[in-house]
């Protein structure tokens, strides 16, 4: 469900900010050309997992829509302008330093609250784990965030979007990163977690690692691929902690 909503929003997303922005084809970077040439399959696709992620509701806890309803809303005004009829009315992602806080927000819930509310886990337990766990997991998506936004610093000039990277310039906001992520671990060591602190640690540091090389001039693999597949480097090493030790 959370990957079929994902897929549509991020799209969605995408092919809403293009067919409302006019921009110059020779200022377009090899990612929106991509989007542009495949404008057509993405669109069904992501009609698609839209479908998939609806009827992957009728799976749920009920309750998991207290959590749901907002973070849609979230999701849909984060390009959509919060009064539509209003030329002048800005997205979320257009007010100033929210864009990065609204998908911290976003993803700490979705991969920490919602789990819990749909398996009723969060009986019985006392609120500052979870309180810390939610935390914990913004950081590290802040931190892993910050990255795009330096990634976008040219695009964003162009749009007068203020970000973090604009206002501290691009080696500043690496290391402000870097400070997340300790941050991070520091909440770990105050989790529940127990055999899973270890190698949690050293997907951070691996992290850690990867973002020290951001820069504006790091082409899109790096971007999509090593930064947004640190999630999946902290995956693999508990997972390889599990399976062989």
């Amino acid at each position: 469900m959370v990957f079929s909503f994902t897929f549509f929003t991020y799209n969605g997303q995408r092919l809403y900010r293009l067919n409302q922005k006019v921009i110059e084809k020779n200022k377009l970077g090899e990612r929106l050309k991509w989007v542009i040439r495949n404008k057509a399959a993405l669109t069904i696709f992501s009609a698609l997992f839209l479908l998939i992620g609806f009827a992957c509701t009728l799976f749920i806890n009920p309750f998991c829509f207290i959590i749901l309803i907002p973070m849609g809303g979230l999701s849909f005004f984060y390009v959509i302008p919060l009064l539509p009829f209003y030329k002048k009315s800005p997205s979320l992602r257009d007010i100033p330093y929210l864009k990065i806080i609204v998908i911290g927000i976003t993803w700490s819930i979705a991969i920490v609250w919602l789990p819990m509310v749909d398996t009723k886990f969060y009986i019985g337990m006392d609120i500052l784990p979870l309180f810390l766990s939610i935390l914990q997991v913004f950081l590290f998506v802040f931190a892993i965030t910050l990255p795009f936004d330096v990634r976008d610093m040219r695009f964003d000039k162009l749009t007068h979007l203020k970000t973090i990277p604009r206002l501290i310039g691009p080696k500043n906001t690496v290391i402000f990163s870097e400070l997340l992520l300790v941050g991070s671990i520091v909440l770990l060591w105050f989790l529940p977690i127990g055999f899973y602190f270890s190698p949690m640690v050293l997907g951070h540091i691996i992290t850690m690692s990867i973002i020290a090389f951001t820069n504006e001039k790091r082409k899109e693999i790096f971007y999509a691929g090593w930064i947004e597949g640190t999630v999946a480097i902290v995956y693999g090493c508990v997972l390889i902690s599990s399976l062989f030790f």
